[in-house]
């Protein structure tokens, strides 16, 4: 949770740096480093982007402009107009002197470069913010100040905590909060504390009275100082805050400053629902974590609708043991009659809970809320939304529930994030009625293609009746209805999701050779006056995967070969043995043929899908096919193809010996 000091950034922006900012996002593709670089000039824009987005350790390192880079484009064009559009509502004198800061920032920054400082971004950031806490605290316009934030030092205070929940060094808060003193209080300060009052000195006006102080605690000569303070000053005054035309300036502030303006409220609920457009869930929590405390949210906050049952659910489910599971286990249902919860959802109007002694009131489920929020009371807030009722439940932090910026902010994103889900369930839906009709069509198919193959194995059995004295075709009846099974089996499954079987993870390679050999060696090759001949060496140990995953590769290898290779040729299958690859034991097998080999184009891409030049049936995927197969087992293959003196497939097949049943999913497509 960020200190009560933040809740004053959201009236502080200077309106130059605002009118700026403005035209440069009037782009279609607005320029985000030039944003970037006025950003950084400005003071409290440049500590709410680092308050929105806290610095990851050495990030500031890649430089400050590129880290306020990544926060604008996180935030958007459109949350960041509206931003600018709702809070830039002070006049320049209550601004405070935006040169000025800038101006310290400067000598801070090149103090440090001079001094050889490791962070010198740091040293600018802490230059460019040392008299902000004083200015949060009395610019506010919209209310008391924030509890704990009365004087000097309780302001310097509450602003050095601001500054370490951006991610900022203990060093530079304790530069900020610690007080003006003098030179040989200062002198065994640690260096970051030094350069800053240095600064401070530096840029005042009667810099010159301070030069020797300023030497003194930077150990740099007078004349360095004289010399680095005249270049700085030549720097601030040739680009500060990027001041906008004369004759255009006065009236985009003060068009700015118009809080009551029917038009601009328009234009910020337009630019709110537009950055949130077109965005899916995640897209949505991720913009809204960036922009909720950016917008004055400091605390985490909780989104809520009803459901169809009634149930109050969390729009943003988190992780079990997060806040959002948390309320969600509640089972906080709409009618409840204790809960303001639940009041606020069903009359429309802000109800809140308020801490008491003597532990929970009306409701313990609001006294559990209250906890976890980490907070003596909350508010809950109704969100302008169609259908659903939404509440956001906010800390009771004496107005905040009232700003109708954080209200339009929630509740554009609220609105997005119902859009999106309606979007998901209606493509879920349109999913699952595609997959149904692609279903029953298989189904239809399968139910046509076993009628033929029940003919087939009718008429194999009745050959194999007339020869029953025949072994060797007996033999080869026994594999072909095997096969005709098998086949029969992926046409019935064909129409099903995929589901878990066990199969032994390990197969015999040499033995499913010979069976392959068996079953397609004629059909295959014989027949068209192709060899096929099989080597393996002795006591050849086990692969690690499925029989059937390397039948199918295997398969698809073997007709690829018989439909390119021409009579008189050959095909070689090899079981090499074992060989370490990538540190672990492998067997491995080689497909060889002296074929014409393949087309130098199909190499560059030979395992991705693409049109096959077969003609006919082919899809051109079955390469593709054997690659996804062995990788899903770890498995590899590499091939080897010359113009004319054919192709080698050398696969490489992980060995396993623990004798295992692994489950997978059957899939041989």
């Amino acid at each position: 949770m960020l200190p009560a000091a933040y809740s004053a950034l959201d009236a502080s922006p200077l309106p130059e740096g605002c009118a700026t900012i403005l035209r440069l996002l009037a782009a279609a593709s607005p320029n985000w480093p030039e944003v970037a670089l006025v950003a950084a000039r400005d003071p409290v824009l440049c500590l709410a982007l680092l308050a929105a987005a806290p610095l990851a350790a050495g990030e500031l390192d890649a430089g400050l402009n590129a880290v306020l880079r990544r926060r604008l484009e996180s935030l958007g064009s459109d949350l960041l107009r509206a931003w600018m559009l709702g809070v830039g509502r002070l006049t320049a004198a209550a601004a405070g002197n935006d040169a000025q800061a800038l101006l310290r920032g400067e000598c801070a920054l090149h103090l440090a470069l001079e001094t050889r400082y490791p962070r010198p971004d740091e040293a600018y950031l802490g230059g460019l913010w040392f008299n902000l806490p004083a200015r949060i605290c009395s610019a506010r316009t919209d209310g008391p100040a924030a509890p704990g934030i009365s004087h000097e030092s309780d302001q310097r205070h509450e602003f050095s905590r601001l500054v370490r929940a951006c991610g900022l060094s203990d060093a530079l808060c304790d530069g900020l909060e610690l007080e003006p003193s003098l030179v040989e209080q200062l002198q065994d300060a640690h260096p970051l504390v030094r350069l800053l009052h240095a600064a401070q000195w530096l840029a005042a006006d009667d810099w010159q009275a301070r030069s020797a102080d300023v030497a003194a605690l930077t150990g740099l000569s007078a004349a360095s100082v004289a010399s680095l303070r005249t270049d700085v000053a030549y720097i601030v005054s040739g680009h500060a805050a990027y001041p906008p035309p004369a004759d255009t300036a006065a009236g985009e502030v003060a068009s700015i400053a118009r809080v009551d303006d029917p038009f601009r409220e328009a234009a910020i609920a337009g630019l709110l629902n537009a950055a949130f457009a077109d965005l899916d869930i995640a897209q949505v929590a991720a913009r809204l974590a960036v922009g909720s405390p950016f917008f004055g949210l400091a605390i985490e906050t909780i989104l809520l609708f009803a459901d169809d049952d009634g149930r109050l659910r969390p729009l943003l489910p988190g992780a079990p043991g997060t806040m959002g599971a948390l309320i969600d286990e509640l089972g906080l249902c709409i009618d409840d009659e204790r809960s303001c919860i639940a009041l606020a959802a069903r009359c429309g109007e802000p109800a809140g809970h308020a801490w008491s002694r003597a532990g929970p009131r009306r409701s313990t489920a609001d006294w559990h809320v209250a906890r976890w929020l980490g907070q003596r009371s909350f508010s809950c807030l109704p969100l302008p939304t169609a259908g659903n009722a939404v509440i956001a439940l906010l800390p009771d932090t004496g107005g905040t529930a009232g700003c109708s910026l954080a209200t339009g902010l929630l509740g554009a994103a609220a609105r997005a994030i119902l859009s999106a889900r309606r979007r998901d369930n209606d493509a879920a839906a349109r999913e699952a009625v595609l997959q149904q009709r692609f279903r029953e069509h298989v189904r239809k198919i399968a139910h046509e293609a076993t009628n033929p193959l029940t003919v087939i194995k009718n008429r194999l059995d009745l050959l194999g009746q007339r020869h029953a004295e025949d072994t060797p075709l007996q033999d080869e009846m026994v594999l072909l209805n095997a096969e005709l099974d098998r086949i029969d089996n992926l046409l019935r499954r064909a129409a099903d999701l995929p589901v878990d079987a066990a199969e032994a993870p390990t197969c015999r390679v040499t033995d499913l050779l010979l069976e392959m050999r068996a079953m397609y060696g004629d059909p295959l090759f014989a027949r068209q006056g192709i060899g096929l001949e099989l080597r393996a060496a002795r006591d050849v140990p086990d692969a690690a995967l499925p029989a059937s995953a390397l039948r199918q590769v295997l398969l698809n290898l073997f007709r690829n070969a018989s439909e390119v290779l021409q009579p008189g040729k050959r095909l070689t299958v090899s079981v090499m043995g074992g060989v370490i690859v990538d540190g672990r034991a492998h067997l491995e097998l080689r497909v060889a043929d002296n074929g014409p080999g393949l087309p130098r184009d199909r190499l560059t891409d030979l395992f991705s899908p693409r049109p096959s030049i077969k003609g006919g049936g082919h899809q051109g995927v079955g390469l593709s096919v054997v690659r996804d197969i062995l990788a899903r087992w770890k498995a590899a293959i590499v091939c080897r193809s010359q113009p004319g003196n054919g192709t080698s497939f050398q696969i490489f097949l992980p060995l396993d010996q623990s004798g295992r049943v692994l489950h997978h999913v059957t899939d041989q497509s």
